[in-house]
């Protein structure tokens, strides 16, 4: 049975790569084809969809969806996308170096409007509901960090993911702060209907 469904993996992602590039694939599988490939970047390889940038559980409580459509036009994800293509397109072989720098540059933006929305987010609420997200936020830092610090020393200190993993670890640490900003974001906005980024494009 395990070796019917790694055939069938198989024969998936040999059928997935025949695909025309004209498919549209979110960014994270973007970035996660892209590592899997050696971080060899070609022209025309993937072509991002500004739809698909978010994933379906970002707006888990605004049933009108509403936030969700709020979240489609953040300054973050327009502006990683944007430098994501120019690495994409480039006609020179990227390095797991440069790849590193893109995803650190994006992991402290993320985490700056982490606490920008955490402390914005305090301040509107009375003093049960203020404890209670205090507490959360704890508990969140902490399975972040043990969860990072796991992965570096099963993965990463001895080499098992090889050249690539760093670069795959600090892609998975910028989802996650990501995403932990959105939630908080969806907070607020269940709150007072605002979406207010601290971050302004560059792009």
């Amino acid at each position: 049975m395990k070796g019917k469904i790694l055939l069938l993996f198989f024969v998936m992602i040999m059928f997935t790569s025949c695909q025309k590039n004209s498919q549209s694939i979110t960014l994270n599988s973007e970035t996660n084809s892209t590592m899997n490939s050696e971080l060899e970047i070609t022209e025309g390889q993937l072509e991002p969809s500004n739809n698909e940038v978010l994933s379906m559980s970002i707006g888990n409580y605004d049933l009108k969806g509403e936030f969700y459509d709020e979240m489609l036009r953040n300054p973050i994800d327009h502006d990683y996308e944007v430098d994501f293509n120019e690495f994409q397109n480039s006609k020179k072989i990227i390095t797991t170096l440069e790849w590193g720098a893109l995803e650190s540059k994006y992991i402290e933006i993320w985490d700056k409007e982490l606490n920008q929305i955490y402390k914005k987010l305090l301040s509107k609420l009375d003093r049960e509901p203020r404890e209670s997200l205090i507490e959360s936020q704890k508990d969140w830092l902490q399975y972040h960090l043990r969860e990072t610090k796991f992965v570096e020393k099963t993965f990463i200190t001895n080499g098992y993911l090889g050249s690539k993993g760093s670069v795959s670890l600090s892609t998975v640490i910028r989802e996650r702060i990501r995403e932990r900003t959105m939630q908080l974001f969806e907070y607020r906005y269940l709150l007072d209907g605002e979406v207010e980024f601290v971050y302004q494009s560059e792009k």
